[in-house]
């Protein structure tokens, strides 16, 4: 499996500072290092129709490339942090009526959305759009 950005990566696009150890040596998180492999399988579900030189290990060579997979690789996992919801079993649940106060998740101005939908990063993909990694159409060669 692929993993397109590490803890380092996601300190950097988030601004952030990565917490380091009393030796100055950067400590990751486990949960952040499963998350960035998570996204990383969603990125990838993004791209999957994308034509792009890879290594012979799948990863992509070309620098512009591979900055945008770890861009947004990066805002899938600020995305789920953001939401709270990196599987998107919240635009499934619905909504509850508790007398006249409805409380509900994942409703949109259109109704509900799919969970891949509420999975989504916007940011993620608009970082491939703009790397011409997803587009409006499929070119068969």
């Amino acid at each position: 499996m692929r993993t397109y950005a590490t803890a380092a990566d996601y300190y950097v696009f988030t601004g952030g500072e990565q917490p380091v150890n009393e030796n100055d040596e950067p400590v990751t998180d486990r949960e952040l290092n499963a998350l960035l492999r998570r996204a990383s399988i969603q990125v990838e579900s993004y791209v999957r129709l994308a034509r792009y030189d890879t290594d012979d290990d799948g990863y992509p060579v070309d620098p512009d490339v591979s900055e945008a997979m770890t861009e947004a690789t990066c805002a899938q996992v600020t995305w789920w942090d953001e939401t709270g919801d990196v599987t998107g079993a919240d635009a499934i649940s619905g909504v509850t009526k508790i007398l006249s106060v409805s409380l509900g998740s994942g409703n949109t101005a259109g109704g509900q959305r799919s969970p891949a939908e509420a999975r989504a990063s916007a940011e993620a993909i608009t970082i491939l759009e703009n790397a011409g990694l997803i587009t409006a159409f499929v070119a068969h060669t």
